[in-house]
């Protein structure tokens, strides 16, 4: 986990073993899915503000908090156990089993939703889920899109992180992490590896969400 090439932030590279199986989200969570978290009663927030979306846009401008609402009511909707992924498990999902800055490296094409990753990108909304070729896990837009919330605690670096793949959340958290960077960023924003902070109790419009599903 981490990489030597990026900033502190991602540093030091260490090893970590993901204790438990589990699913995750093949795309981030929609506009149509989190408005039915909104009529389910579990999405007290409404739907925040955003331009043009369609059902299939990825919900942004969301903070930490309302993410969390979202996965609680998912639980308690399907029976099944939803969160937040930790940044080791999110991480282990956006590598795909590669080692590169990018799950893509050496391939060509525009491969993600981002401000300089190629094609027509639209400054003002996240392209739709599914847009572009999943990684080799069956992972759409890990990169780019939307910046996802993941469950741990903002720390300058990863010394004294967790090596067993879960969350690190420590009292008296102030930040929380957001991992993939958005259709906002620069390739250098949306690596496997960047890591990204802010408010947990405050929406930003780069910010959205993908759940996690325990398996055991």
């Amino acid at each position: 986990m981490g990489s030597d090439q990026g900033d502190r932030s991602e540093r030091p590279v260490h090893k970590v073993t993901i204790a438990k199986p589990f699913a995750l989200g093949a795309y981030e969570v929609t506009v149509a899915e989190w408005r039915a978290c909104v009529e389910g009663g579990g999405c007290t927030g409404g739907m925040p503000r955003m331009t043009k979306p369609t059902d299939s846009t990825p919900i942004h401008n969301i903070s930490w908090l309302e993410a969390q609402a979202y996965a609680k009511w998912l639980s308690q909707k399907t029976g099944q156990r939803y969160r937040l992924p930790s940044e080791a498990e999110w991480e282990y999902a956006a590598r795909g089993g590669t080692t590169g800055r990018y799950w893509w490296d050496g391939q060509t094409g525009t491969l993600a939703n981002c401000k300089d990753c190629g094609g027509a990108q639209e400054r003002l909304t996240p392209a739709s889920v599914g847009s572009y070729k999943p990684n080799p896990f069956g992972l759409h837009d890990m990169n780019g899109g939307v910046a996802e919330w993941v469950a741990d605690c903002w720390h300058a670096d990863y010394a004294g992180a967790p090596t067993d793949g879960s969350a690190w959340t420590p009292a008296n958290c102030r930040e929380r992490v957001l991992r993939g960077g958005s259709w906002r960023g620069g390739l250098a924003d949306i690596t496997d590896t960047a890591r990204l902070f802010y408010d947990p109790d405050v929406r930003y419009l780069n910010n959205g969400v993908r759940v996690l599903r325990e398996l055991n």
